[in-house]
């Protein structure tokens, strides 16, 4: 069986995508005309010149059907690749970065068809239609990618036409932050990853289980657990416990200006399909790299996260609506799904002093105060970390990463934050979330 071909952007960065023909030739597609196409109808245009001033109506017509000799081919190359229908389906799940994602292109028409990729890609495979091939794209950022149109390749007997031209639609591809596996890093809530929900709120009394306890004057009779009743020799009834599913809060810093802060910060281009591309840092998709990272590992140790900004509103394309077990996945996927076209804002807190978290997040707070709250900021003054340690005596269970371009000068920030019972982790921000704890 032969081997799918994989393409790697980070493979491809040192090529360039380079067009040989002019603007407006590509804008009405004559540069599908071969050196014999142009000459073809240059004699042709030459000879109806030469005729008119001649009055040689034998050569007129010569020239005439040379020249529509040339644009009838072209119109042929056109028209056949406007009646070419291309199949493309992406076969895998919706991609991370640094995922495998396999796609399958398919044409049922006799043809020579190039697939076209992503900018940072270079070309894409060719294969002989009819017939379809696979191959597999590993994305290194996260955004929108385009994939496609398609290019066919069009040629005609005469050898007047041969090129490439663009033929069916293209597939958009949300591509969502990078997961990373954390369990050997450090030990991330380890007070609260560890046997049951420690903080919890009830749930639906869509989940329960049943438990007895002693009868109680006033108890139904239909609540009577007859078994356990012959069990204990008393009357024992049923006692609904509802399951608890944990709650979490996780911040996430989005301001623009504490991601981009120093010339050490390498911006990134974010595509966004046919609309404007972002404008990120390194320093922030390793942020919201590792929020979505400790997002799954909360999630699937049972913990349903709130996501939020530094104002208080949400990150996530939706609030979940109850809390329980499935929600605690479904929440997470809303988040990480919304990952892919998530942009850093200016000035998203307003200016108030010190204080880096906006009216309604500091009141979210007060909820989750016994609850675990994970907090990813990028540069923080000292005057805002000492603000920000007040808040550990009413909100406990929080944890703390700081991703700056250079830690060395947080030493009075880390000083601040270390007079709380808080977890306080300052990691270089630009270098990769598997060297941060090295």
């Amino acid at each position: 069986m032969e081997k799918i071909p994989r393409y790697d952007s980070r493979d491809a960065l040192s090529w360039t995508r380079t067009e040989n023909s002019a603007t407006a030739l590509r804008r009405w597609h004559l540069d599908l005309f071969t050196v014999r196409g142009w000459c073809t109808a240059g004699a042709g245009g030459l000879l109806v010149f030469v005729a008119y001033l001649l009055g040689r109506h034998e050569m007129m017509a010569l020239g005439l059907a040379l020249v529509a000799l040339a644009l009838a081919n072209w119109g042929l190359a056109l028209r056949l690749r406007g009646r070419t229908i291309i199949h493309r389906e992406l076969l895998s799940a919706v991609p991370s970065v640094g995922e495998v994602s396999k796609f399958r292109l398919s044409c049922a028409e006799r043809s020579i068809i190039q697939e076209q990729l992503p900018e940072d890609f270079g070309p894409g495979p060719r294969f002989q239609a009819p017939g379809s091939i696979e191959y597999e794209l590993v994305f290194r950022t996260r955004g929108i990618h385009l994939v496609g149109p398609a290019q066919q390749i069009v040629v005609d007997p005469l050898g007047l036409i041969q090129g490439m031209v663009r033929t069916g639609a293209s597939l958009q591809i949300p591509v969502r932050s990078q997961l990373h596996r954390l369990d050997r890093f450090a030990p991330l809530g380890e007070r609260t990853l560890t046997g049951d929900a420690k903080f919890s709120r009830s749930t639906t009394t869509d989940y329960y289980d049943v438990a007895t306890r002693d009868y109680q004057q006033g108890d139904s009779v239909r609540q009577v657990h007859w078994k356990a009743s012959a069990r204990h020799g008393k009357l024992m009834v049923r006692q609904e416990n509802h399951v608890a599913t944990a709650q979490a809060l996780l911040a996430l810093d989005t301001s623009f200006e504490h991601w981009n802060h120093s010339g050490s910060d390498l911006r990134i281009s974010l595509p966004q399909a046919h609309a404007e591309a972002l404008t990120s840092s390194r320093r922030f998709e390793n942020a919201l790299s590792l929020a979505s990272s400790i997002g799954l590992r909360y999630a699937t140790s049972g913990y349903q996260l709130a996501f939020r900004d530094l104002t208080g509103a949400s990150l996530a394309q939706r609030d979940p609506q109850s809390v329980s077990e499935l929600g605690a996945l479904n929440s997470f996927e809303d988040f990480h799904a919304a990952t892919s076209d998530l942009a850093l804002a200016n000035g998203t807190v307003e200016a108030n002093g010190s204080e880096i978290l906006g009216n309604t997040l500091r009141k979210e707070l007060l909820v989750f105060r016994e609850e675990p709250v994970i907090m990813i900021l990028g540069e923080l003054t000292a005057p805002q970390a000492a603000w920000l340690a007040t808040l550990s005596r009413t909100v406990r269970n929080v944890e703390v990463f700081l991703l700056v371009s250079h830690p060395e000068p947080y030493r009075q920030i880390q000083l601040e934050l270390a007079r709380t019972s808080w977890k306080v982790h300052i990691l270089p921000g630009n270098m990769a979330i598997d060297e941060m704890w090295g």
